[in-house]
């Protein structure tokens, strides 16, 4: 079930073909589900969803639902930040955000903002899987090691304390 017109605006073409190469998966179009029905013991029996355009339900033996939310990344809290983003709202990061070649050399997670790192969906150009974001998440952690001991570094002077 979409509630849009389709899957193609928030699911990658991989699944979409996927999905469209399964015999048993109906896709429904402008559908959203309005009720979930089982007991405690036998766990989920019946969904009942509504057609969002004429208004129809349908009630059905069903008995999994896997639920694909959050396709849209929740970034406009970052408008005012400065952190570029894509035409879509995703954080730009790595060479994606660098124009000239000597600057491809930046942190694939850093943002346009130096020591603001960007890590799974979010991220402009991830491929949207957990296990790439889990990698991306330990990644990041030597990133950000690297940032501040670099940032530790004064260009003149004395080594400076990370307490100052």
């Amino acid at each position: 079930m979409v509630r849009g017109d389709g899957l193609a605006r928030s699911m990658s073409r991989y699944l979409i073909d996927r999905i469209a190469a399964a015999p048993n998966i109906e896709v429904l179009t402008h559908s959203e589900i309005v009720a979930l029905s089982g007991a405690p013991q036998h766990g989920l029996e019946k969904v009942r969803w509504r057609n969002r355009r004429n208004g129809a339900e349908t009630t059905s033996a069903i008995r999994n639902v896997f639920l694909f939310a959050g396709a849209d990344p929740a970034t406009a809290w970052l408008a005012d930040c400065g952190i570029e983003l894509d035409k879509t709202g995703f954080v730009i990061t790595g060479a994606k955000r660098c124009e000239l070649a000597a600057e491809a050399a930046v942190n694939a997670l850093e943002s346009s903002i130096p020591g603001i790192f960007a890590v799974g969906d979010v991220r402009a150009g991830s491929i949207k899987r957990v296990g790439a974001a889990i990698g991306e998440g330990a990644q990041v952690v030597a990133a950000l090691h690297s940032f501040l001991a670099d940032s530790l570094v004064p260009t003149h002077g004395p080594r400076r304390q990370a307490s100052e």
